[in-house]
């Protein structure tokens, strides 16, 4: 009976060239299972069990998943209202993921060889430019304007620099950010800067217009176009006003003299959990029989419940109360599946053009192996070759799992004092599915004030 000794020293050593690859890369995908706990805590608001499980678990995601333990650890402490704490966490993610941007020719190399995840992971381009806009939310939270400005302008830089990556008339949907651009005017507002306030809400609504709303089915925000004719009003910029009004007939603005004397408060409610990466893969098969395995990532959006938001808040001293809705603002799901299919074509030609190196040094190794072992050494090498490949071809399926699905946004302008309310969440049958109270609080005359909410279901 033939055996594997009888084939000779070096055709083992051909074999085993094959199986060890397979065996390393199997050894190093990432086995980070605590999601499910996870998510039960954020369900529940066990913001303090899910940090301390995040901590726990460090050493599991090791230094090439390094930039996903500081992202779940940085948001997670902003959903906690941590925004110092977040803050800290998401810029030790920011400078692993800048360092990475250029990758070294080695790691590339064992990569195009292997598999993409024998190297660091660095982050999605969508998920680079989020790290600064969650950093901009924390600044603001804390009522830092011009820290949360300069977070804020890191997410358009950053977008333009990401972009210049792709083929000329191929960019990225994803090239600008209405959310942020839409923060940033309520930052300068903030900051007194009404000029710079109504360029920013102008840049948020046509990017909305032109982008998000064909891209992503998301439409300018009342409380945006609200902000927008505001700030022309106070600039006197007549002209653009009224062509606002004409586009936006049924939407009305507090005008700047009553809004000087008034407070404002967002709500901004992170709805759902994120897609979840997943791999996806095809055969080739070759004349010989030979079927190479072609691996790639791709976004499967989750459902969630929740479809809306409806925010009351109550004067304690006048008794009057005072709704507004949180309506979608930023579709992170959508932004995460196109972000991924506009550079698909990239990864799948990589894949493609690994397999087939893998199919050229697997035939040189059956070939050599028939040489000297006969047509059984050489089938041998041929299916241990293939089995090899498949395992070592596996789709890089690493992201921001602790995301959500959505940001929504809503604001009011009210009368300076004290206040407390609440936030019911509503599904898309009008049916009231959750409420949350609002902490009481007091907000002074031109005080602006961000409250966040994180729900998943």
């Amino acid at each position: 009976m033939w055996t594997l000794p009888q084939i000779g020293q070096k055709n083992k050593i051909i074999l085993w060239s094959f199986l060890l690859p397979g065996l390393f890369i199997l050894s190093c995908a990432p086995r980070i299972t605590y999601y499910p706990q996870l998510n039960s805590y954020l369900l529940d608001q066990d913001y303090d069990s899910a940090r301390q499980l995040v901590k726990e678990n460090k050493k599991t995601f090791g230094r090439r998943n390094a930039v996903l333990y500081y992202l779940d650890e940085g948001i997670i402490a902003h959903f906690a209202s941590r925004y110092e704490e977040s803050n800290k966490s998401l810029s030790k993610a920011e400078s692993i993921m800048d360092k990475l941007y250029t990758k070294s020719l080695s790691k590339e190399a064992v990569s195009f060889l292997i598999s993409d995840n024998t190297i660091p992971y660095g982050g999605e381009d969508f998920e680079s430019a989020l790290v600064n806009l969650f950093m901009a939310l924390n600044y603001a939270g804390l009522g830092l304007w011009e820290d949360a400005l300069v977070e804020a302008r890191k997410v358009d830089n950053k977008l333009n620099v990401l972009n210049s990556r792709y083929d000329e008339g191929k960019s990225n949907v994803y090239k600008e950010d209405a959310f942020i651009r839409f923060l940033m005017g309520v930052l300068y507002e903030a900051e007194g800067e009404i000029n710079d306030a109504f360029i920013s809400y102008r840049k948020a609504e046509e990017i909305y217009s032109d982008d998000y709303l064909p891209n992503y089915g998301v439409s300018p925000p009342t409380c945006l176009i609200g902000n927008l004719l505001g700030s022309a009003k106070a600039m006197g910029f007549h002209e653009e006003m009224a062509e606002i009004q004409r586009k936006y007939p049924d939407i009305g603005f507090v005008s700047p003299a009553e809004k000087a004397k008034k407070a404002e408060v967002y709500f901004i409610h992170y709805n759902g959990l994120c897609p979840e990466k997943v791999e996806e893969y095809f055969g080739i098969r070759m004349l010989d029989g030979y079927i190479a395995k072609i691996a790639y990532p791709k976004f499967r959006k989750r459902s969630y419940r929740i479809s809306s938001g409806k925010i009351s808040l109550k004067n304690l001293a006048s008794g009057r109360s005072y709704g507004f809705a949180a309506v979608l603002m930023e579709d992170i799901s959508s932004i995460a599946v196109m972000n991924l299919e506009n550079r698909i074509a990239r990864i799948k030609a990589k894949a493609i053009a690994r397999a087939t190196t893998k199919y050229v040094a697997a035939k040189r190794a059956q070939k050599i192996a028939e040489d000297r072992g006969g047509d059984l050494a050489g089938m041998l090498v041929q299916i241990t070759a293939q089995a090899a490949s498949w395992a070592t071809e596996q789709a890089d399926v690493r992201h921001w799992r602790s995301l959500p699905a959505e940001i929504r946004g809503g604001m009011a302008v009210i009368p300076p004092g004290e206040y407390q309310g609440k936030i019911e969440f509503v599904d898309a049958w009008g049916a009231v599915v959750g409420t949350r109270p609002i902490p009481h609080f007091t907000v002074g005359k031109r005080e602006k004030k961000f409250f966040m909410s994180r729900t998943l279901n």
